[in-house]
């Protein structure tokens, strides 16, 4: 059993198909088999339940696919350190962004202002393609705190409404969201994590969200809502800056809506930079 074995195992796994496993490795098909093939007869059980080129693990695969995954991170991060101790990797910093994203330029700002030498590369993606493996760091939003390893919550954050100041409910002291079931939303897209947990609360109060705009840009959903167009979900913390003349941001009394800001790190080695990032932003949201 070899690091090459383990590592095909894995891709077959994932993929539950040989010859596409065989693509994305660049190897022959009847080679990722007899690989495969070997280390079955190595362990001394099948590890796949197979149908033509479909596979599926079985309980002995799931076992031996937990302990590869460890062994193949491990690895890794013996390339990762050994790189950053050769100053060849230190300084680079990979985040995914799925929450937040008003926030970054005054973040990234003030840690280059104090860390210039660091270079951060963002990636922006939905939360369906969320995979933290490839980044050092992600930035996520969700309904629950974070309870588990490897990461935390930054802050709970409120969720307004808000309204044209013509709306006859932008002049109540708070809103039950049942009071707005039958108004046009403006929302981000399905996908995103806002949306995502918005809807959520829009099904606790019994219906789904009218939404005859869907747009990515505070700015836009800013004017439409001025003009009248449709009302919109507002997390008051990560948009504050958003200017908001001519809008009532009016609190929600029911369901009682919230979202928690969370940030996560790759399991195993984390670079130098990467755990001073990690604790810049910690250190920036506790003064938010």
């Amino acid at each position: 059993m070899d690091i090459h074995t383990l590592a095909y195992f894995k891709k077959a796994a994932e993929l539950q198909h040989i010859t596409r496993a065989a693509e994305e490795l660049h190897v022959a098909q009847p080679s990722l088999s007899r690989t495969i093939a070997g280390l079955e007869a190595e362990l001394g059980v099948e590890l796949f339940q197979r149908s033509g080129k479909n596979i599926r693990l079985n309980e002995y695969g799931e076992m031996v696919l937990r302990h590869a995954g460890r062994v193949l991170q491990e690895v890794e991060d013996i390339r990762r350190e050994l790189d950053d101790a050769l100053e060849r990797n230190s300084s680079s910093v990979t985040i995914s962004l799925y929450a937040a994203s008003k926030l970054l330029p005054q973040l990234v700002m003030r840690f280059k202002r104090e860390h210039p030498s660091i270079r951060l590369h963002i990636v922006q993606e939905d939360l369906g393609a969320r995979g933290h493996s490839s980044c050092d760091l992600s930035l996520f939003s969700s309904i629950q705190p974070c309870t588990g390893e490897n990461e935390a919550t930054l802050i709970e954050e409120e969720i307004l409404l808000a309204l044209p100041e013509a709306n006859p409910l932008a002049r109540k002291e708070s809103i039950d969201l049942r009071e707005v079931a039958g108004e046009e939303f403006i929302c981000l897209q399905r996908g995103k994590s806002l949306r995502t947990i918005t809807d959520l609360y829009c099904q606790m109060a019994g219906f789904e969200p009218t939404v005859i705009l869907e747009s990515d840009s505070p700015e836009t959903v800013r004017e439409l809502i001025r003009a009248g167009i449709g009302i919109s979900f507002i997390p008051r913390v990560t948009w504050s800056g958003m200017k908001t003349g001519s809008i009532a941001l009016v609190p929600i009394s029911f369901p009682r809506c919230r979202r928690y800001i969370n940030l996560s790190w790759r399991e195993g080695y984390l670079s130098p930079a990467a755990a001073l990032f990690r604790d810049f932003v910690q250190g920036y949201f506790r003064q938010l």
